[in-house]
């Protein structure tokens, strides 16, 4: 699959050249071959094999590499609906598709590795063609933000596999990690820890995510929050589950101390997300802020070390990525017919676009916690576990956050669409029906997470029995 995305990201590339409107329809049907492969072989797939194909390249299934790798692949695909209608705004459209694509080949590298060495590559691949994919957009100092802290991130990650090398001897991640133990695991786990938190965009590493995203061109935005900051959730994973057994990697530090350090940290990212996206003007940096407090749930999730939290927190990935998903798809919409994000300068988009307008209700409905849809769901899994583990204060960051982004999700909605008209947008229309199909299928799926949660559940339950020894949600 890697193999056919970079295949076809070159032929993208010639197609854009000739024409950009083929050359995105070609990308639409090159993420769908890949969305719709992968579905049908890792529902089906026989778990807990490595494949090698060379002595540096292997490859590993698992339940937890497919949920992030679907859940991923599935956003790329209703992305690309987008990019007939947006690849003539770019100064260089001809590398949009192609950079694109090999991003996409990227994550599926980074989340099917057995192997550190190769995971650290993986990940660079997805950091350079996202550097060169934002300034795209209104700015390279975004690029250049994002880059820096990223490569922060890529540093520690390095050095960390550098030290598992030294300890136990060789880089494959399924062979297990018990040779690294004391204050070898403590280092190597902050290291994984402080990577995780520089791709997650929590704080204090968050700084870049809000300039990356107000500057990120339209289509890619929904990508950057939905699909590749949890590639940062997928690393801190890692940390806990692989380098060591989640309570000795822990229970290094001391088991209460190194949760209320994760959660604290998550916490931090919630309480200072929320307050900055109450006060933000533009809308696409607001939903940044967004997720950077969602990221922080994440990482309160997994300090709570039981069953609800874990999947809480993977509920959490899902959710987050489909409403995040939904509401950038939906600004992006409004950007495409009015030429900003502004919200003072914009309103009364209800009456042009209210097909556009459902879509971002129901995935700021989601993004809040509210019933029935996903993000109620993950919410309360997450809420039910701190307060089982006896962490008020974290409970009360994580009530806070909720209350919080009740107030900010409902502030774009208020202006964009429900505020007066303004004269010069008499002319909107609602978006292209190309555009408005993935809109469709987030909307129902934002939903479905909510109303019908058990299959989700059930295969959730599958990768917690994978990598854990978590007594199942029921």
């Amino acid at each position: 699959m890697i193999i056919f995305l970079v295949g076809s990201a070159v032929i993208s590339y010639f197609l854009t050249r000739l024409n950009s409107f083929i050359g995105s329809i070609f990308t639409i049907f090159a993420t769908m071959f890949v969305f719709v492969s992968l579905a049908a072989y890792g529902f089906n797939m026989n778990l807990d094999t490595t494949v090698s194909l060379l002595p540096w390249f292997s490859f590993s299934q698992s339940y937890l590499g497919f949920f992030f790798v679907i859940i991923i692949a599935f956003i790329y695909l209703m992305v690309s609906f987008f990019h007939p209608y947006f690849l003539d705004k770019y100064p260089y459209k001809n590398s949009y598709n192609l950079l694109f694509l090999l991003s996409l080949a990227g994550i599926i590298g980074a989340f099917y590795t057995d192997h550190f060495l190769q995971l650290f590559f993986f990940v660079e691949m997805i950091i350079w063609t996202t550097m060169f994919l934002i300034p795209q957009g209104k700015s390279r100092e975004a690029a250049v933000s994002y880059f820096g802290f990223s490569l922060t991130g890529s540093v520690a990650l390095l050095l960390g596999i550098f030290v598992i090398y030294q300890n136990v001897g060789h880089f494959d991640i399924s062979t297990g990690l018990g040779g690294i133990s004391g204050t070898t695991s403590v280092f190597v786990f902050v290291l994984f820890m402080i990577a995780a938190l520089a791709k997650l965009g929590t704080f204090p590493l968050h700084i870049w995510l809000p300039l990356a995203h107000g500057n990120a061109p339209h289509p890619f935005s929904p990508v950057l929050s939905g699909a590749l900051v949890k590639l940062g959730a997928f690393i801190g994973i890692l940390a806990l589950i692989k380098i060591n057994p989640i309570g000795p990697v822990i229970g290094a530090i001391d088991l209460a101390l190194g949760q209320y350090i994760i959660a604290f940290i998550g916490s931090l990212s919630i309480v200072f997300g929320t307050l900055m996206a109450i006060k933000e003007a533009d809308a696409k940096k607001l939903l940044a802020y967004s997720s950077m407090s969602h990221g922080g749930y994440i990482l309160v999730a997994f300090s709570a070390l039981n069953g609800f939290a874990f999947a809480g927190g993977l509920y959490h990935i899902l959710a987050h990525a489909l409403a995040s998903a939904g509401a950038f798809m939906a600004i992006a919409a409004v950007a495409r017919a009015t030429g900003t994000t502004k919200m003072k300068e914009l309103g009364g988009m209800i009456h042009k676009m209210p097909i556009t307008y459902l879509a971002y209700l129901i995935a700021i409905i989601s993004m809040a916690g509210i019933p029935p849809m996903g993000g109620f769901i993950s919410k309360w899994l997450i809420f039910q576990a701190v307060i089982d583990r006896g962490m008020i204060l974290i409970a009360v960051a994580v009530f806070f956050g909720s209350v919080g982004s009740f107030l900010y999700v409902f502030r774009p909605l208020a202006a964009l669409f429900l505020g007066q008209e303004f004269r010069e947008y008499k002319h909107v229309k609602e978006a292209p029906l190309l555009m408005l199909i993935p809109t469709f299928i987030i909307m129902g799926l934002n939903i479905y997470t909510g109303v019908i949660p058990k299959q989700i559940i059930d295969f959730i339950n599958n990768i917690i029995g994978e990598n854990t020894a978590f007594a199942p949600v029921v």
